[in-house]
């Protein structure tokens, strides 16, 4: 038996580790923007909210702990995740970095 504190941590590494799975595999996707990236991080920040309320009525069906893990808890993670990394992305790429572009090629250094 695991308890559901132990589960809820597993669930917000899964989180992390599918948004950026997405972000690796799908480098396309996602805003283009600084403007739009704090947009979706602010939307994700509500649905993280709404789904804390959406959690309660959850509660109460059959199974219902395992409902709201699986509906309601890994998917506001998932979406909050995926919304940092796409910050992340756009501020590494207005400072400079590669944005998970290509980036410019650097001459190995010379053997001697």
């Amino acid at each position: 038996m695991i308890s559901v504190s132990v589960f809820m941590g597993a669930e917000l590494v899964a989180g992390a580790v599918l948004a950026l799975w997405v972000v690796a595999r799908y480098p396309r996707l996602g805003p283009r923007s600084l403007r739009s990236a704090v947009a979706v991080v602010g939307a994700a920040f509500v649905v993280l909210q709404l789904s804390t309320l959406a959690a309660t009525p959850l509660l109460g069906l059959p199974h219902g702990v395992y409902v709201t893990l699986f509906v309601c808890v890994l998917p506001s993670f998932f979406g909050g995740f995926l919304a940092a990394a796409w910050l992340m992305r756009i501020l590494a790429g207005s400072l400079g970095g590669s944005g998970g572009g290509g980036g410019h090629r650097a001459p190995a250094p010379a053997r001697h």
